[in-house]
């Protein structure tokens, strides 16, 4: 079957944010619309604080069917949406949106994202109880967000960031959060690895929610307690550049179950499509094609 030819009937669906040129997210979402032989293309367009009015104004008159959304203008867009789904209402921050017969819809693919890629690690089925978050920016909110929605009791986060601002912006989140969801415990701890033995020793997850250790720069895989942790624990790094970041193959020396950043941007992409067009695609499928680009670009 031939792919279709872009043409003036053609959907078109973009990513906004900035930088940008390294987004896989065109990648995974023109192989999956062309192995299903759909008359749609995925652009990306640079969007940051500066224009991300214009281009939202212009992109919604223009009734481009979808975006996926990036930093720096996760939250900034709120106020051009019609209405978020739950995570998204939570977190206050969406990556997805769907245009349905011009309304606006926000989701927060991020979230369930994250929790798909731990749940394909954990392959024995074992039940999450207790959640360790190191970080407190955006993409820990998501994960904190969706642990809380799936029954996990316990969640430890470990805050690096200590700008008013942003301690702030994570309280009201917790506000949020337990307004939807009354019986989870939250703890909040200073980034302090002798701090954090303790709440190790039982976490099923270990979650990487900070840039620590991007393009190999940080010190998270020289000062993290492996010994202290719970053997049985999937640990969980959101970074996929690099592929395997020093935090996951010291990990991966200690025993433990790992979940990559790749894995979680494959899973949020499986949701943003679902979104978009109702049809489940495979993450095995939508991996191999990151694979398979990058095998290709190196």
């Amino acid at each position: 079957m031939s792919k279709p030819v872009i043409n003036a009937k053609t959907e078109v669906y973009a990513i906004l944010g900035d930088p940008i040129s390294h987004s896989l997210s065109p990648v995974m979402m023109n192989s999956m619309f062309n192995r299903l032989n759909m008359d749609k293309v995925f652009l990306a367009f640079r969007a940051n604080l500066s224009n991300v009015d214009l281009i939202m104004q212009a992109l919604k008159m223009l009734d481009l069917k979808g975006y996926v959304l990036t930093m720096p203008v996760k939250e900034h867009v709120l106020k051009y949406l019609d209405c978020l789904n739950g995570e998204a209402e939570i977190i206050r921050a969406v990556n997805c949106v769907c245009n349905v017969d011009g309304k606006l819809i926000g989701y927060n693919t991020d979230s369930i994202g994250f929790w798909n890629a731990i749940q394909e690690a954990n392959t024995n089925n074992r039940s999450i109880n207790k959640v360790f978050v190191l970080g407190a920016g955006g993409f820990a909110k998501a994960a904190v967000a969706q642990a809380a929605l799936q029954g996990v009791k316990e969640i430890v986060v470990s805050n690096i960031l200590s700008e008013e601002k942003y301690v702030a912006s994570f309280k009201k989140f917790l506000e949020r959060l337990v307004q939807k969801v009354s019986d989870v415990n939250v703890k909040i701890i200073d980034w302090d690895p002798q701090l954090w033995i303790d709440d190790l020793k039982d976490a099923d997850v270990v979650a990487n929610a900070t840039p620590n250790g991007m393009r190999g720069q940080g010190d998270l895989h020289i000062v993290f307690p492996y010994e202290a942790t719970n053997k049985d624990a999937i640990i969980f790094d959101a970074i996929y550049e690099p592929l395997i970041t020093d935090f996951l193959a010291k990990a991966r020396e200690y025993g433990f179950t790992t979940v990559e950043g790749l894995d979680l941007l494959v899973h949020q992409g499986v949701c943003s499509f679902k979104n978009w067009t109702g049809i489940d695609v495979s993450p095995a499928e939508m991996r191999s094609v990151i694979i398979k680009f990058f095998q290709k670009n190196e």
